[in-house]
């Protein structure tokens, strides 16, 4: 005869440590499930939030180059008047023992080889191998190449390297004038071009542009000095564009800076209504 319990189920009923056990299995597992969910999330949202913020950080560090690279030239428009005003410690080098120290006349190389300390301007104190700091006058921290001043060396050309890296270069018609020769329109000579204090009576000449090394490099081999192509005049060495290889290297823009101090910028400079007409003066 079978008696049935009053109160008492008749259904088996697991083991309770083994149940619990079981219980607690799959609690971890939904919690460990869960955090894996929640990490996933995260990750999504950062990489979201990155992908919103890199164009901003991107236009924000372009802007940092921009203003570095116009600062720098400010500097060199700033220094320029103190070369020819003859205010700078070191006077204005070889130029001053060819014209005289009181003639106010001078060759713009003297200029340039005075801003990177070579040849008659060499820093005797300082004779090592050492790179230019970002934020020397005649750099473009936006180039993001670097450039070193080489020991002992008194050619700009041997003492700047490497030449591609070259990101400012100064105004070539400064250096060399077009000059009428048997019927044709020539480049003087450099040694017979200078310019004086009545420079400074041509606030918008350009000075200093944005240059881009490589560009000028292949062309002519010179990446110190450009200069565009003048609509309207009869051709000369400038007309074919072999000595104008502007960067464009800020939003498309040219960044130059000009006689009178000034900085301005522009993605077609030579189209602009500057003095590029200006040039230096041949005796």
């Amino acid at each position: 005869m079978v008696v049935a319990v009053r109160g008492k189920s008749n259904s088996i009923r697991p083991p309770r440590g083994k149940a619990r056990r079981g219980v607690r299995a799959d609690r971890s597992g939904a919690a460990g499930a869960f955090t894996l969910i929640e990490t996933l999330v995260v990750v999504a949202i950062i990489a979201l939030l990155l992908s919103l913020l890199a164009p901003g950080l991107r236009s924000a560090r372009a802007r940092m180059y921009t203003l570095g690279c116009s600062s720098n030239l400010r500097n060199t428009t700033f220094q320029f008047r103190l070369f020819v005003e003859g205010e700078r410690e070191d006077g204005r080098g070889d130029s001053d023992e060819r014209y005289g120290p009181t003639s106010g006349r001078f060759q713009i190389d003297d200029f340039q080889e005075s801003l990177y300390g070579v040849a008659e301007f060499w820093d005797l104190g300082n004779p090592s191998t050492v790179p230019l700091a970002s934020d020397h006058a005649m750099r473009c921290p936006a180039s993001g190449s670097d450039l070193t001043r080489v020991g002992r060396q008194l050619d700009l050309r041997d003492a700047i390297t490497p030449a591609e890296n070259v990101s400012v270069a100064l105004n070539m018609r400064l250096l060399q004038a077009v000059v009428e020769f048997q019927g044709q329109m020539r480049l003087a000579p450099v040694a017979s071009c200078s310019l004086s204090a009545r420079v400074l009576e041509h606030p918008y000449a350009p000075l200093a542009i944005d240059v881009d090394g490589v560009a000028a490099m292949r062309k002519v081999g010179n990446p110190f000095y450009i200069a565009p192509p003048i609509p309207n005049v009869p051709e000369d060495d400038y007309t074919s564009g072999a000595y104008w290889s502007p960067a464009h290297r800020h939003h498309g823009q040219t960044v130059v800076g000009f006689v009178g101090g000034h900085v301005l910028r522009s993605p077609t400079p030579e189209r602009e209504p500057w003095d590029w007409a200006y040039q230096a003066e041949v005796r």
